[in-house]
C-alpha cells in the first residue's frame, strides 16, 4: 500500500512548481464509480454541464468559489453538491460529490428502496456500521482502477470527505497517522441513513470521494499558498532593509 510519505515524494516535482504558483494538472482518474454521471477528476466545466442535465427548470449555482450545487425544491428537497480543487490546479477538478434528501411522511422512502437502488448502481457494500439512534452507515470501497472491493480494512469507515473540505486550502493533516490509510487509498462511497423508524427514512446523504486525488490537489494548493506567503514576507523584509535611517 502506498504510504502518505511515499505519495508525497511522488509529487515532489509538482509541489516544487506549485510553490511558485505554476498551474498544475493532476493525473487522470477512473470515470467509475460515478454519481449521476459525475466522478472525481472530472473538470469543473464538464461537471457543470453534466449536473445541469438533471433539471430543465433549476440552474446549477456556484455555492462558493470551490463548489457548485443543484437544489431541486421538490417535496423531498434533492440536493447535489460538487466540491472542486483550488488553484494552481488547472483546470479545477471534482474531488467530491454529495447528494442528500429529506423525506416528508406524505412522500416517504423506505430504507429497503434506497438500499436496493444504491446496490443496483454500485454493488453490495464493502462495510456497514450501525451507530444506533437511527444512524446507519454503508461503505463502498474501490481500488485505483474503480473496481469495487469486497474485503477491505475496517479502518476505511473512519474516512470522511466532508471533513477534508478545509484541508483543500490548508493541506492534508500530516500530524495524524490514522489519516494515512484514507489519504493514500480511499476511493469510496459513504451512505448515511437517518431513520424515522425501522422502515422509513428521515433523510439520507451519499458521498463519493477520491481521497488520493483530493490530497494531491490540496498539497499543490498548500505549497502554492506557502510559496506566495514566503515571497510576500521576503518582499517586506527586502523593503525593510532599504529603510535605513540617517543619523
Amino acid at each position: 500500500m502506498l504510504s502518505f510519505r511515499s505519495y508525497s515524494v511522488a509529487l515532489l516535482v509538482s509541489l516544487v512548481l506549485s510553490a511558485v504558483g505554476v498551474a498544475q494538472t493532476l493525473p487522470a482518474t477512473p470515470h467509475t464509480p460515478d454519481l449521476l454521471g459525475l466522478y472525481p477528476g472530472m473538470t469543473k466545466q464538464a461537471a457543470r454541464t453534466q449536473l445541469q442535465k438533471h433539471s430543465d427548470d433549476v440552474n446549477v449555482q456556484n455555492t462558493s468559489a470551490n463548489s457548485m450545487s443543484l437544489v431541486l425544491p421538490n417535496q423531498n428537497r434533492d440536493i447535489v453538491t460538487v466540491s472542486l480543487t483550488q488553484p494552481p490546479n488547472d483546470p479545477p477538478g471534482v474531488w467530491m460529490i454529495q447528494r442528500s434528501q429529506n423525506f416528508d411522511v406524505r412522500n416517504a422512502m423506505s430504507k429497503d428502496a434506497l438500499l436496493e437502488a444504491v446496490r443496483e448502481k454500485y454493488g453490495k457494500e464493502s462495510l456497514m456500521s450501525d451507530h444506533g439512534g437511527g444512524g446507519q452507515y454503508y461503505y463502498w470501497v474501490f481500488d485505483k482502477s474503480g473496481k469495487l472491493l469486497t474485503k477491505v480494512d475496517p479502518r476505511y469507515m473512519n474516512c470522511n470527505g466532508s471533513l477534508f473540505i478545509n484541508n483543500m486550502t490548508n493541506g492534508p493533516d500530516q500530524t495524524n497517522e490514522s489519516n494515512e490509510l484514507c489519504y493514500s487509498s480511499f476511493i469510496g462511497i459513504t451512505l448515511n441513513l437517518n431513520m424515522r423508524d425501522a422502515q422509513l427514512l428521515q433523510a439520507y446523504s451519499l458521498e463519493l470521494v477520491n481521497m488520493p486525488y483530493a490530497v494531491a490537489a490540496a498539497t499543490v494548493t498548500m505549497n502554492a499558498n506557502k510559496g506566495a506567503a514566503d515571497k510576500a514576507r521576503q518582499d517586506v523584509i527586502d523593503q525593510a532593509n532599504k529603510n535605513k535611517p540617517k543619523f
